[in-house]
């Protein structure tokens, strides 16, 4: 773990440790050279223990969003079912009626978890060839049960399971193989704690024999295009190579702490916010049983406007998110996540108690 002071608590873009920034002064390289492929090919054993799996996981220089288009370009022909509980899944919903798909939605409140049994009932009255959800919805700070979710899918159909573990992947648990994920993405820029610009993400087996009957998957958004260059030790178009050193290094980090451990670090910072934030009059935004482990979305005490406490923070240097959406207004965002330790948010909630104070 890095010593460093982290005062910066974004959902994403979030904190870079010093090492990890110096690591993308790197030389450039050739991005068809051995010494490219020596890189890239040392990245993918660390990225399957990070995601879980034995498959394929591959990088894309982009935001997420890009995948979660390829994912439905590539995937399906006609129908996907669009679990939507805030406004990242709500982009998968926007994303697969924008190219062309009959996409069908399960939604829930914002705040809210999506109920299994909302999927299986779904399930039950119509064939999809996808299901796609957001895992950790940034906007909330709403934790969906993915493992329970993907049995589901199992249980009553043979649709893919498409994530957007944005704002989980390194900071909750992942399972990809044993929970059956077919198509599961996360930026860089998160949990990883990585600089953004690169897109992780894996494609099964069964993704990729569905993708093969897909016409017209596009040409940067073709899955199978990005899977054959993976295997050949390479990216679809010149990678942004700085910050893959940067993730060479960041990578390094999470071996030596462990996914386990990580993700149990994650689990006590969510803990050390609730109890500091129901010790000081704020409430959590999301349901209690679906809290984010690297996300939380808090109203503040009544009388004190999120807006003024975001800005009041800015003054004495600390770095926090507002609302997001239709949640601007009344809610602000903490995101522990990547490299924050304890002591890190013990610092911001001693500002926060001195602005509130002072209000």
């Amino acid at each position: 773990m890095s010593e460093e002071e982290i005062r910066f608590f974004l959902p994403g873009p979030t904190y870079v440790t010093e090492d990890v920034r110096r690591a993308m002064t790197g030389p450039v390289i050739g991005h068809r050279s051995a010494v490219f492929k020596e890189l890239y090919n040392s990245l993918t054993p660390r990225l399957q223990q990070v995601t879980r799996t034995k498959g394929d996981v591959m990088l894309a220089t982009s935001s997420a969003t890009l995948v979660m288009e390829s994912a439905i370009r590539s995937t399906v022909r006609t129908d996907v079912l669009n679990l939507v509980c805030g406004a990242f899944s709500e982009r998968w919903h926007a994303i697969s009626k924008l190219v062309g798909r009959q996409a069908d939605r399960v939604s829930v409140p914002w705040g809210e978890a999506v109920d299994p049994e909302l999927v299986r009932s779904a399930l039950r009255r119509k064939r999809y060839e996808a299901v796609t959800m957001a895992h950790n919805e940034t906007s909330t700070g709403v934790i969906n049960p993915l493992r329970e979710i993907a049995a589901v899918v199992h249980e009553e159909s043979d649709a893919l399971v498409l994530v957007d573990t944005v704002s989980s992947l390194a900071g909750a648990p992942v399972e990809v193989d044993e929970w059956g994920l077919d198509v599961v993405l996360a930026s860089s820029q998160k949990a990883l704690a990585v600089p953004p610009g690169l897109t992780v993400f894996t494609l099964s087996e069964r993704a990729a024999e569905h993708a093969a009957k897909v016409d017209n998957r596009g040409f940067y958004t073709d899955l199978l295009r990005y899977r054959d260059k993976h295997r050949a030790a390479g990216t679809i178009t010149t990678p942004a190579v700085s910050i893959l050193y940067a993730l060479d290094r960041q990578l390094e980090r999470i071996a030596e702490e462990g996914m386990e451990v990580r993700w149990e670090r994650h689990r006590e910072l969510q803990q050390l916010t609730a109890r500091w934030a129901e010790a000081n009059g704020f409430v959590y935004a999301s349901a209690d049983g679906a809290r984010s482990p690297t996300v939380s979305c808090l109203q503040p005490p009544a009388g004190t406007a999120s807006p003024d406490l975001v800005q009041s923070l800015a003054k004495k240097g600390f770095t926090i998110g507002g609302g997001y959406g239709d949640w601007k207004p009344t809610t602000l965002r903490i995101g522990h996540m990547g490299e924050v330790r304890e002591r890190d948010l013990e610092g911001l909630f001693r500002a926060f108690e001195e602005v509130v104070s002072s209000s």
